[in-house]
């Protein structure tokens, strides 16, 4: 199996900013956009990991937010920047993986990390990795929201046919409405405790919420207010 950066790199360049968008509406981007807002209260600055187009950077830069976006495509990482300069919004746009962030310690005030991105990394040494970078990066006080799919148990159909693979049938594949497939890790409290604590990351919390009119998975990490 490809290492997940250059697997994720390459199905974004065949997709494309137009093809990962038809994905999307503006109703759930915009239902989204809302749900962050409130959980960034107070939060200046933010990076928007694993930011694609900037589908959610854009507008939190129009709300004025400090943002910073990265992402493993430079094909959407430029559809992003044309967009922002279309804009004349200020936005720090880089190209790089999610396992080795490029930033300082206590850079931001939140980190963001939607829409499956988390969830495109299979081994659990790239998910213990990125956890450890986005507590690095965190401010003390700072927050950390990843959100992506729910796990589930794995039907008998869903194994035989290979829909459901890996160790505890936790890597799915997902058939889109535009004839492509994905493959994705599902987490849920276990999984997520797991890497935490490897991480050594003590207050988080995992719960399921409406997110864009979908039940989603999410992983809460609040960086201690004193290092």
């Amino acid at each position: 199996m490809l290492n997940s950066a250059l697997r994720s790199r390459a199905e974004y360049a065949e997709l494309g900013a137009d093809g990962l968008a038809a994905r999307t509406t503006p109703e759930r981007d915009a239902l989204i956009v809302k749900a962050v807002e409130e959980l960034l209260d107070g939060k200046e600055s933010v990076l928007d990991l694993c930011c694609g187009y900037g589908r959610i950077a854009l507008p939190l830069r129009r709300a004025g937010k400090v943002v910073r976006g990265l992402d493993i495509s430079p094909n959407l990482i430029e559809a992003g920047r044309a967009k922002a300069a279309e804009e004349e919004l200020a936005i720090d746009w880089a190209i790089g993986s999610m396992t080795d962030l490029p930033y300082k310690w206590d850079s931001f005030d939140a980190v963001i990390c939607l829409w499956t991105a988390f969830h495109e990394l299979f081994a659990e040494d790239e998910q213990i990795s990125t956890i450890c970078e986005i507590s690095r990066v965190l401010k003390p006080g700072g927050i950390a929201i990843i959100e992506g799919p729910a796990w589930g148990p794995a039907t008998a159909a869903e194994i035989a046919n290979g829909m459901r693979q890996g160790p505890e049938h936790r890597i799915v594949t997902t058939e889109f409405s535009d004839n492509r497939s994905g493959v994705h890790f599902i987490h849920d409290e276990i999984s997520y405790g797991r890497l935490c604590a490897a991480a050594g990351i003590d207050d988080y919390k995992v719960y399921k919420r409406d997110w864009g009119g979908r039940r989603r998975l999410i992983l809460e990490i609040h960086q201690p207010a004193t290092s």
